[in-house]
């Protein structure tokens, strides 16, 4: 069986809603709280298995700390590993997904890990942190 992608897995739940803005734009809302998700990604220099281990384990401290895939510069840079985010700005939902990207395709790794409520906020500042398409 094939494992939806992040973005695919949360708009099939009924949790989440799309809200007309404007004539032609919308927003995905999760709907407990009425608040826009925000979807993100941050890539990593460690092994694939660093990460889904971390995952599995929800030790987010231990993902917080693997080695961020960075330019020359020292600013965000992409690699073979990522990590797909979907969080509320009041810290009420977070949802993780690994992903490998294989023949420069990117293969969802296991099925999303959604955190709500308590659990979601206690990671609402390291999402910030982590999402470097914020």
């Amino acid at each position: 069986m094939e494992i939806q992608d992040l973005s695919d897995f949360l708009r099939a739940d009924p949790r989440f809603t799309t809200r007309r803005k404007w004539l032609i734009l919308s927003e995905f809302v999760y709907t407990s709280t009425g608040e826009k998700v925000e979807e993100g990604f941050r890539y990593f220099t460690c092994p694939i298995g660093a990460l889904t281990a971390a995952l599995e384990r929800r030790d987010f401290a231990a993902i917080a700390k693997l080695p961020f895939a960075l330019d020359e510069e020292g600013d965000p840079d992409t690699s073979a590993v990522r990590l797909d985010l979907a969080y509320t700005a009041s810290g009420a939902l977070a949802a993780f997904q690994p992903v490998e990207f294989r023949d420069h395709a990117p293969t969802p790794l296991s099925a999303p890990v959604i955190l709500e409520r308590a659990e979601a906020q206690a990671l609402r500042e390291m999402l910030r942190e982590l999402d470097q398409s914020a």
